[in-house]
């Protein structure tokens, strides 16, 4: 793991909509490296290395759940809507970052303290419309004068710490370490059979939109799609809803509302993953997508695979991850990458004989 890479990305901004920042980093980090990058009509970020042999696409989405200013009272707070699913329980209290046109500025989501709510109040979760985010402005004329407008986005307070040296903890590592993973894939990568994209989908987190956009205009022959998945290893899980651990492999994604994987590039991998001895893990998921879930359809469809980083705490402040299982999942794409050629891709897209 790369992480000095890891924590660059975590500790930008890039609600969905507003990935500039991720762009940025993204670019500098592979200008050298890639012969041409790209963006797609909504922003994706897509490097291309090689130019002969199949398509390969390696995905992972740069946006993160977070915040949009849709009022400004005349007392000074901000009214805000979701951008992306948040559970109101990991949203109240928690410092947040507002991406202006002249800066960033500081706050808090705020709602009324608890000394002045009843017993039943207090036993119910507060509503995302008694949710306010306070930046210490006293009136509409100072948000103004600080820089912030309705329709700024607004993210977690950055936050990015290596716990253990086996747990990082950190804001968007959905899917900011499905990112980094992409990167370091395509910088080690130096098969010249295979035509390699590096890409950074835009506004995944709503409804998978650059997954669509970015398919269109990279076509590619294969994709592999690296994301997170909740881990289920913390107390008051069911265990057989959610069986992913951390330290215990990078997991392969077997379905979900929008994706099943290409049964032959699937298999490939598993066994790859065995001859290497590397772990896996297995999960799916009835309520949730991946960019997989666009790369399988679009421009006609293609085989493609999902691969998910175990992660606790999804779409909340801080979640946190393993770096056994990332350089573990890296271990087994540098392998697959550096062995792809066209007669291989024969094989895993022959459907007769």
């Amino acid at each position: 793991m790369e992480t000095n890479l890891l924590k660059q990305l975590v500790m930008a901004s890039g609600t969905s909509g507003d990935e500039q920042e991720i762009r940025e980093i993204l670019y500098k980090e592979l200008v050298n490296e890639a012969d041409e990058i790209t963006f797609d009509g909504l922003g994706s970020f897509i490097a291309r290395k090689g130019s002969k042999g199949p398509k390969v696409a390696i995905i992972g989405h740069m946006d993160e759940v977070g915040f949009i200013v849709k009022h400004v009272s005349e007392d000074g707070f901000l009214s805000f809507d979701t951008v992306g699913s948040w559970w109101n329980q990991s949203m109240l209290n928690h410092r947040v970052e507002i991406r202006t046109r002249s800066g960033k500025v500081a706050g808090i989501i705020g709602s009324i303290a608890p000394h002045a709510l009843s017993d039943a109040d207090k036993a119910r979760p507060m509503s995302h419309d008694a949710m306010f985010i306070d930046i210490g402005a006293d009136s509409a004329e100072m948000v103004a004068s600080m820089g912030v407008a309705v329709g700024d986005f607004v993210c977690p307070e950055p936050n990015f710490a290596e716990l253990t040296p086996d747990r990082i903890l950190g804001k968007a590592l959905d899917n900011r370490a499905g990112c980094a993973l992409v990167t370091e894939l395509f910088k080690r990568c130096e098969n010249e059979e295979i035509t390699l994209y590096a890409v950074a989908t835009v506004q995944e987190e709503v409804g998978l939109r650059g997954a669509q956009a970015s398919a269109e205009a990279i076509a590619p022959d294969i994709a592999i799609v690296i994301d997170t998945m909740v881990a289920g290893d913390t107390p008051g899980f069911d265990r057989v809803k959610f069986p992913l651990k951390l330290g215990s492999g990078a997991a392969l994604a077997l379905f979900d509302k929008r994706y099943i994987p290409h049964q032959k590039l699937k298999q490939d991998l598993i066994d790859t993953a065995q001859s290497m001895e590397e772990p896996l893990q297995f999960c799916t998921m009835k309520t949730g997508a991946t960019d997989g879930g666009r790369y399988n359809v679009m421009g006609g469809g293609r085989p493609v695979v999902a691969f998910c980083l175990p992660t606790r705490y999804l779409h909340a402040n801080s979640s946190m991850i393993s770096r056994a299982d990332y350089d573990s999942l890296a271990t087994l794409l540098d392998q697959f990458l550096a062995t792809y050629n066209t007669e291989k891709h024969a094989m895993i897209c022959r459907y007769i004989g």
